[in-house]
């Protein structure tokens, strides 16, 4: 109606002449003003929580055409909103998002805007909206269905759910209606606090979401419940909303209980008293060591059974002594924990469990009442494992540093994830991380020094500018780094290495090698003349590092430079006369922009003509290395002399070096030094020399050469062990073969040479003495050699083969020697009685018995026969019958020639004979030779009565149930005895020795798993018996037991249950794993699942799965409830991944089987590795170097123009870490497109101008926003500042010009003109610069302060350079002095310019010859040098060369000898040398000889010709007390030596001796004798070594090879002993042949022979003689030895001690004992045969005061004379031999009565029948 009335009044308007329109809303979309408040009100929405009477907005709407319409508003709602009539809303009434839909979320609202028209029509507009009510959090969560309890059986396994009816809901929305459930702890006590913890621990609580804000809980066990610990739980809930602190973060709580009821289920099993239970036991403990104990009792307390405790150790590492009853009432038992097997503690992780079970027993019987624990065992550490690094080898690429921000910076080496560690307990694995080299001393070092177990290891750079990339030798970098036991550094060490590889920047300037160069050109050179050529370097590449090369300078137009190569060459013709040196300047320039330039000094001087070449003295050098060394045994220093050029002699090898130039000959001293050791087979043609042509070369032009040579003796050294030709020798021969048998020839070679290289062979091991070896290699049969093929079938002989060498160097060699056999043996029976019995009803051919022979030879053939002379028959009564008539017993058997078998060949008869006895021969038909090879046995034969006995087996075996059952585990090792059968045939009784197994109709033993031992009836295992791939797990067969006779027999069923083991190990379905995951997941996020498999049954085929390796704890692995062996790998519960610090975890994954060990002591385990790659997310922003920089440009520079650059790094990686640079901001802002001065590289970061900088420099600084941000999602960035300042300079740069010093556009200049010593002020030059900015002036400077420019001051203002110092300007000290001149803009100080002033002082005769300033050469007081013996007359010994350090003409020196009585100048020098007075070269005046005269000493003086010396010589005192303090000038003291050559060989004074060695050494030495060599040093040094080694055993007359029995020491000679104890080798004695070679020449040795007699010291014998303190007793002791050996023709009398003389009652002071072995036939004999050995030579003691011989040991006055020292021994053998024929006679005795009892046993047997 409302509408209508409007439009009415509308057209009523319309029809007066006057339209009035209707209000129109404003609104976002038209006018941009929210006036229907639907963006406030529908959009945003509006908060439950807003206040009442809050303002809302405010309405707005305008009537078109009539803007000053007065408009009202209204609304019409539910009294939600109130509307006052200028359009403001207010909020009516409080809101509640959760109520009914007419004050919740449901609010609909019309808003009117209207006014009232001239006519008073009112016209109006609406608008609807639906206001949006926003949730806020203020609903609590309520639980539902209250109260709440549960029920729970105490043996529930962990993770049931008890409780499934907790319902939770809560009325908001969104994230505030989201629900988390957990279990509540209780704070207000301490013991509700401990009750409710107690309930969170036992119990969990997880929600299930049915539905926005409705939840329904389910409570699980957490762990296993105990009745008997705790029989109820209060458990209380809380319930939390918005669990993510989402919105306002406002949570809301409720609590709930519920009460948990534990039901019993009335079991007890047995406890244990403590639990788990911990030990500690050393690592490598002795077996048997106890460690602890196992304590248990039942968990009944009314009837507690007996305790049985298992061992549950899988490894059996420990051992379980059986449990025993504690007193008092033996409710414990306990059981002692013993070490069984050898334990590794790093093997087992410094922690072993294993479990131990308790088992209640029941009358001896196993209950299933049983309970197991953990028995913890700490191993405690032994330190014996090493550090070691994670990788041997790391490679990483390095960008090289900055040098202009780093400067001398220590930084870190990025990119380089290196650790090491070390499994020992940490008071053993503390170990020292340490660079072991490095290309550069310093550069690198190492953090951390020192650990424990374990260390990220981070290299550092401590000189970053150092690495640099233009610096090739730096660009690979190779680390070695050592880790060292800080306990046991010898032995306990590793190392990795470590590759860095640079990568460029531009950063560099041309330079030269050096900042002076000098060369030289004769005068008469023509043009075109080469005269140097220089070449500078510059580090960078392409066109910056493209070289011009130019000269400046006085006098450049006489030469030419190549710009390109540098190369100078001569343009004009020289003169020597006019000009004797140019002085230049030559300069590099490289073609970048701008160019950067640098110059150096160049001096040419001019030469003239030169006629001297240098000559060698002496003409030619020898000298010797040892192999494999780089010090050289004789120094050699070449020297050549040459007149004109004095010592500017230049030394090179010219040929007969190595390829890689091993030989190094200093080119200015001469010096001859090794790059590396040599082997001896590197010489030319092996023949252990080299010879090297050296030439010398002068300075002069041109120059002049000549040459020498070095004889170079490599000294060979044993470094190379024997080489057998073949690794296995194999040899056949026959076991008959004779002594002396040639078998095998075997062969090895040595690549050393001389006695190195020669071998000896001996047999090692193996032969068993039956072969022996020569030294040509040939294998022989030994004589008394037994070779038996079946002792022996195959022999191993390890041969070694021993060079002469010191120490001796061995190889050694298999020969494989197979016997064959030959007929050479007699057969033997099996056993030597056989006895039968036979019915007498038997039929003739009726089989009696078997005998069965046996003959170890392969080719015998074996034949029976009876004995007939031998048989014998008895009556019943066993009597023997004497006739054979009427019965003629001797036919009654026969025996079959082949078989054996002894079988009726006539009727019997019991009445004529009972028994028959005789004896069968079995003889060999095939013996070699025809020789008789027999053997005997005896039968007795019983005839017996008709009788049907059947055999029987043992028990459990019967008649009703004639089955054995046995139960044996799988893989029982084949032959193992399971069970023994016994069966009993009742005739005798006999126990039957013939079992065989019955093949049964059926199958039975169908895989031949079992078999049966025919004679003693074993039961083995014949096959592997696998669980897994038996068919059937029960196996069946039978065996038959047979009579003697064979006639009767019974059987035996056996059955066999195999048990499965747990002997098959898990098996991964991978060999190993690789996984990733992202570095912002959580736990618990499962990153993949795994699968292991166990062929095994029962609980050895459940699997658990571990995790192990740096980092593992990181992550969890649990079993899969849904699949069978799958592990899932999840990140654990407080991980936070970054890729940034650990991009990859590699782990070990372990499957073990049996995890609880429930009927198994052994647990399975195999691991694979597991590789975690985590991925990377973009977590990290670009980093700037710096947060500002700064860089200057000037605005004449060209169009892209680089400014500098600035550098960001980011820790991602991939495009996360690809970094893409911008400027986000200039300061001041640019009006204009042109004024966008820079630009930015988005890749390097490196600012360029992108416009012409033109009037830049007005507006300078500019200050830029540079932002670095990533290709990562989401992107991150950083900013930092840059500001540039434009200059306003030219291409100068704006720098202040030179005017003087100028030299063309040179930046350096020579002067000439300042004399040395000039006065204090005196001018030099006036430097003159002008600046380019206007008003500026220039002030002057020296930009250096080094010593040499503080001889110059510079005047700031005028520019002029004078001397600072009064005569301190020395030419001969510095000849020319290089000052940097800076000039600077007084205006812009920023703007410098600097000119090279070089000032070459003049010379003036200010000098004195002297030997002491010399350049390069210094002379010692005395200066030594040598002259051979015998050179010829003019041999060159020395060339004095003394410097005067003026120029020519003022620096010629006059040479002369001086001589002086007073002082130690040797005499009348004249006659043994002469001087050449200009030269200095001092030669030979006669043939020197170095016996007659070894040294001299020479003084020569030098002088200025025609003017007397300045300095007097000191005084005699002076020089004698302190000669080697005088610095001499122009006197040089020469000591001239004679020097040796090695012209003599060693030799030994003995050629001859001996000694001796106790069974067990009480010292190491045996013996020394020293060779002796008249040459001098090295010459005369003398290498020992032991050439052969042989034991003389005297009483088998038998030499064996025994090289390791002694040792050498190869520089003293001393023999000691190789081994602890000689025990087998008494009676014999060790040859020793000893070589002693010169140790450069090895062809120069002698040797000599060391005979070593091995005895015990109870073998010494002694004589008795008075002290005397005036005897020299040693003395004695040698001429006493040389009187009885002498005197003695068959004895050999060795002292071996003396000591004061020992009594039955003490030590005698008074007496000394002199011990001796006596030696006879080669060998000690006894102290017995000693004493009567010194009896012979009794004359001899006597006339020396010497008595009572007799053993030394034990020592004694009182001893027995004779063979009465030994009469307890005889005594004793009397009486034992004694009681053993007592023995005899009774044992002789009882085996007749046992015979003659067991003879009347039969007959009374046969009788009965």
């Amino acid at each position: 109606m409302e509408v209508f009335l409007t439009l009415f009044a509308g057209l009523f308007t319309v029809a007066c002449g006057q339209i009035n329109f209707a209000p129109v809303f404003d609104t976002v979309n038209t006018t941009g003003v929210d006036g229907d408040l639907r963006q406030r009100l529908v959009t945003q929405g509006v908060l439950e929580s807003t206040a009442e009477f809050t303002v809302l907005g405010n309405l707005k709407a305008h009537v078109p055409g009539n803007p000053s319409a007065l408009l009202k508003y209204e609304a019409t709602s539910d009294q939600t909103l109130k509307v006052i009539e200028n359009g403001t809303v207010l909020l009516n009434r409080p809101l509640d998002r959760e109520a009914a839909s007419s004050t919740g979320n449901n609010l609909k609202v019309t808003f009117v805007a209207y006014y009232l028209t001239s006519t008073g029509a009112r016209l109006s507009a609406d608008t609807s909206i639906t206001i949006t009510v926003l949730d806020v959090n203020d609903v609590e969560p309520a639980f539902q269905k209250l109260p709440y309890n549960a029920k729970v059986a105490e043996d529930a396994s962990v993770g049931f759910t008890l409780y499934s009816s907790i319902e939770v809901i809560d009325l908001d929305v969104g994230y505030y209606s989201e629900i988390s459930l957990s279990c509540y702890l209780d704070q207000q006590s301490a013991e509700s606090r401990a009750q409710s913890q107690e309930a969170c621990e036992t119990f969990g609580v997880k929600p299930r979401q049915n539905s926005q804000g409705n939840y329904t809980g389910f409570v699980f066990l957490k762990k296993p419940l105990d009745y008997e610990v705790k029989k109820g739980y209060t458990m209380t809930i809380q319930a939390i909303d918005n669990p993510t602190r989402s919105g306002t973060g406002l949570q809301l709580m409720t609590t709930i209980n519920i009460l948990i009821e534990v039901i019993d289920k009335q079991d007890s099993p047995p406890r244990f008293l403590s639990t788990p239970i911990t030990v500690t036991v050393f690592e490598n403990a002795d077996n048997g060591t106890r460690v602890g104990s196992v304590t248990a009792q039942d968990g009944d307390e009314g009837n507690p059974r007996p305790i049985k405790i298992v061992n549950k150790d899988p490894n059996n590492l420990f051992y379980l002594m059986p449990a025993e009853p504690q007193a008092p009432a033996n409710l414990q038992y306990v059981s002692r924990i013993q070490v069984f097997k050898n334990i590794d503690r790093e093997t087992q992780l410094a922690r072993y469990d294993f479990e131990v079970e308790a088992i209640e027993m029941e009358n001896g019987v196993e209950t299933d009442q049983r309970v197991t624990t953990k028995v913890i065992v700490t191993i405690l550490d032994e330190d014996d494992n090493i550090p070691q690094f994670q990788q041997s080898l790391y490679n990483v690429s390095v960008l090289e540093m900055d040098s202009s921000t780093l400067v001398n910076a220590a930084t870190t080496v990025p990119g380089l994830n290196m650790r090491v560690s070390d499994p020992d307990d940490p008071t053993n694995a503390q170990f020292g991380i340490s660079i072991l080299s490095q290309p550069t001393a310093g550069l690198f070092s190492v953090s951390p020094t020192n650990a424990t177990q374990q260390a990220q290891v981070t290299l550092i750079v401590n000189q970053a500018n150092q690495l640099d990339y233009e610096n090739p030798s730096m660009r690979r970098q190779q680390i070695l780094l050592l880790a060292r036991d800080l306990n046991n550094p010898t032995d306990h060490s590793s190392t990795a290495t470590v590759i860095i590889n640079l990568e460029d920047s531009n950063d560099n300037t041309p330079e030269f090698l050096v900042q002076e160069y000098r060369a030289s050109v004769r005068e008469d050179q023509v043009v075109g003349t080469t005269i140097i050529k220089i070449t500078g370097s510059d580090k960078d590449s392409g066109n910056n590092g493209l070289l011009t090369y130019s000269l400046r300078g006085t006098g450049i137009e006489k030469f030419n430079v190549d710009p390109s190569t540098g190369l100078v060459t001569l343009a004009q013709t020289l003169d020597y006369e006019n000009t004797p040196a140019y002085q230049l300047l030559f300069r590099a320039q490289d073609n970048g922009t701008p160019s950067r330039e640098a110059s150096v000094s160049l001096t040419i001087t001019v030469l003239d003509y030169n006629d001297f070449g240098p000559i060698f003295n002496p003409p030619s050098y020898q000298t010797s290395v040892n192999e494999g060394e780089t010090n050289i045994l004789i120094p050699v220093i070449v020297k050549a002399r040459d007149q004109e050029s004095l010592d500017n002699i230049t030394y090179t090898i010219v040929s007969g070096n190595t390829i890689d130039n091993a030989f190094v000959l200093h080119p200015r001293t001469g010096v001859l030094s090794m790059s590396r050791g040599l082997n001896y087979e590197e010489t030319p043609q092996k023949r252990g020399t080299f010879r090297l042509i050296v030439m010398a070369t002068d300075a002069d032009s041109p120059p002049q050469s000549a040459n020498t040579t070095i004889d170079i003796s490599i000294i060979d050294k044993n470094n190379h062990d024997p080489q057998f030709v073949q690794s296995l020798y194999t040899a056949t021969i026959s076991e008959g073969v004779p002594t002396g048998y040639f078998v095998k020839s075997v062969s090895a070679t040595d690549q050393d040479f001389g006695s190195n290289g020669n071998i000896t062979y001996y047999i090692w091991s193996g032969g068993l003495d039956h072969f022996t070896i020569d030294q040509m290699g040939q294998v022989t049969v030994s004589s008394g050699a037994a070779l038996d093929v079946d002792d022996v079938r195959s022999y191993n002989i390890l041969i070694h083969g021993r060079d002469q060498g010191s120490p001796p160097r061995t190889g050694s060699t298999t020969l494989s020697v197979t016997l064959t056999d030959s007929n050479n043996k007699d057969p033997f029976f099996s056993q030597q009685v056989y006895i039968g019995s036979i019915q007498e009803t038997v039929s003739i051919g009726t089989s009696v018995l078997q005998v069965k022979a046996n003959d170890t030879d392969s080719t015998k053939s074996l034949q029976y026969s009876i004995e007939r002379l031998s048989i014998i028959a008895k009556s019943t009564d066993g009597t023997p019958i004497a006739s054979i008539y009427p019965y003629d017993y001797r036919e009654a058997f026969e025996i079959e020639p082949t078989s054996g078998w002894i079988k009726v060949k006539s009727g019997l008869s019991r009445d004529s004979a009972a028994a028959i006895d005789f004896n069968v021969i079995v003889r060999d038909v095939n013996a070699e030779n025809n020789q008789e090879q027999t053997a005997k046995a005896l039968v007795i034969i019983t005839i017996l009565g008709s009788a049907d006995l059947t055999p029987y087996f043992a028990p459990p075996w019967s008649l009703t149930n004639p089955t054995y059952y046995y139960t044996l585990p799988e893989e029982l090792a084949i032959g193992t005895v399971t069970s023994t059968l016994i069966a009993t045939d009742p005739k005798g009784p006999f126990s039957i020795n013939n079992f065989q197994e019955v093949a049964e109709p059926n199958g039975g033993d169908l895989g031949d798993y079992f078999s049966v031992n025919q004679t003693s009836g074993q039961v083995k295992v014949n096959r592997r018996l696998d669980y897994e791939n038996l068919t059937f797990k029960l196996i069946k067969f039978r065996v038959r037991a047979f009579s003697r006779d064979g006639l009767r027999s019974v059987d035996a069923n056996i059955t066999i249950q195999v048990q499965d083991i747990n002997d098959n190990v898990p098996q991964f379905s991978q060999s190993k794993y690789t996984v990733t995951v992202s570095e912002d997941k959580v736990y618990p996020y499962q990153i993949a699942s795994v699968f292991a498999r166990d062929l095994d049954s029962g609980s050895y085929s459940e699997i658990q799965y571990s995790l192990s390796g740096q980092g593992h704890e990181k992550f969890m692995i649990l079993k899969s409830t849904r699949e069978i062996g799958v592990g899932l790998l999840l990140i654990n519960n407080g991980t936070f991944l970054d890729h940034e610090t650990t991009p990859e975890y590699s782990l070990l994954l372990t499957a073990q089987d049996n995890p609880q060990a429930l009927s198994s002591e052994v647990r399975q385990r195999s691991s694979v590795p597991l590789t975690i790659q985590v991925t990377d997310i973009n977590d990290n922003a670009p980093s700037f170097s710096s947060p500002e920089y700064s860089f200057l440009t000037v605005e004449s520079y060209d169009l892209n123009t680089n400014i500098g650059e600035v550098r960001a790094v980011d820790r991602d990686s991939g495009v996360n870490g690809e970094i893409v640079y911008t400027i986000d901001s200039v300061e001041p802002v640019p009006r204009t497109p042109e004024e966008d001065y820079f630009g930015i590289s988005s890749e390097s970061g490196m600012l360029y101008s992108k416009n012409s900088l033109r009037g830049a420099s007005s507006k300078s600084p500019y200050k830029l926003v540079v932002k670095a941000q990533d290709k990562g999602s989401p992107v991150l960035m950083s900013t930092t500042i840059v500001n540039i300042n434009v200059s306003s300079g030219q291409l100068d740069n704006g720098k202040p010009i030179w005017i003087s010093p100028r030299f063309g556009d040179s930046n350096a200049v020579t002067i000439t003109n300042l004399t040395e010593h000039a006065d204090l002020g005196t001018v030099v030059i006036r430097a003159l610069a002008v600046p380019r900015t206007p008003g500026a002036s220039i002030e002057y400077s020296i930009l250096s302060d080094n010593e040499e420019t503080t001889e110059f001051a510079i005047d700031k203002d005028t520019g002029i350079v004078t001397v600072a110092r009064n005569r301190t300007l020395d030419r001969e000290k510095q000849e020319t002095h290089d000052l940097i001149l800076l000039a600077t803009d007084t205006l812009n100080r920023t703007l410098q310019s600097t000119r090279l002033l070089s000032i070459k002082l003049q010379d003036i005769n200010d000098e004195e010859p002297s030997f002491n300033n010399c350049p390069n050469r210094q002379y010692d007081v005395p200066t030594e040098t040598s002259v051979r013996e015998g050179e010829p007359v003019g041999t060159l010994v020395y060339t004095a060369v003394a410097c005067d350090l003026d120029n020519p003409p003022y620096n010629t020196v006059q040479y002369s000898f001086y001589e002086n009585s007073t002082l130690y100048c040797y005499p009348n020098i004249t006659q043994s040398f002469k001087l050449d007075a200009s030269t200095g070269q001092i030669t030979t005046n006669k043939i020197l000889d170095r016996e007659s005269h070894t040294t001299y000493l020479i003084c020569v003086k030098a002088s200025k010709p025609g003017q007397r010396r300045k300095r007097e010589l000191p005084s005699r005192q002076e020089l004698e007390a302190h000669l080697r303090q005088y610095s001499t000038g122009d006197v040089l003291f020469l000591l001239v030596t004679v020097s040796d050559i090695n012209d003599n060989k060693p030799t030994f004074a003995k050629a001859n001796v001996y000694t001796y060695i106790f069974s067990y050494p009480i010292k190491d030495t045996v013996f020394q004798q020293t060779a002796s060599d008249p040459d001098l040093g090295d010459k005369g040094r003398v290498r020992y070594s032991i050439i052969l080694s042989q034991y003389v055993n005297t009483a088998k007359g038998r030499n064996i090879s025994v090289f390791d029995a002694f040792k050498i020491n190869s520089d003293s000679g001393q023999v000691s002993v190789g081994f602890q104890s000689y025990k087998y080798f008494i009676g014999g004695y060790f040859e020793l042949t000893i070589k002693g070679e010169d140790y450069l020449n090895t062809n120069m040795y002698s040797t000599y022979k060391l005979k070593i007699y091995v005895g015990e010291k109870t073998s010494q014998v002694r004589v008795v003689m008075d002290a005397d303190a005036n005897r020299d007793q040693q003395l004695f002791v040698e001429t006493l030895e040389k009187n009885l050996n002498q005197n003695s023709q068959n004895a050999l009398y060795i002292p071996t001690n003396t000591r004061y003389h020992k009594t039955a009652s003490g030590t005698s002071v008074n007496q000394i004992d002199i011990c001796f072995f006596v030696v006879k036939n080669n060998r000690v004999i006894d102290s017995f045969d000693g004493t009567t050995s010194l009896n012979e030579v009794q004359s001899i003691l006597s006339s020396q005061n010497l008595y009572s011989p007799g053993p030394c040991e034990p020592a004694t006055t009182k001893s027995l004379e004779g063979w009465s020292a030994y009469w307890w021994v005889l005594v004793a053998f009397a009486i034992f031999m004694f009681v053993i024929i007592i023995i005899l006679i009774f044992a002789v005795r009882a085996l007749y009565n046992d015979y003659k009892e067991s003879m009347l046993a039969i007959t009374k047997v046969q009788l009965v029948q």
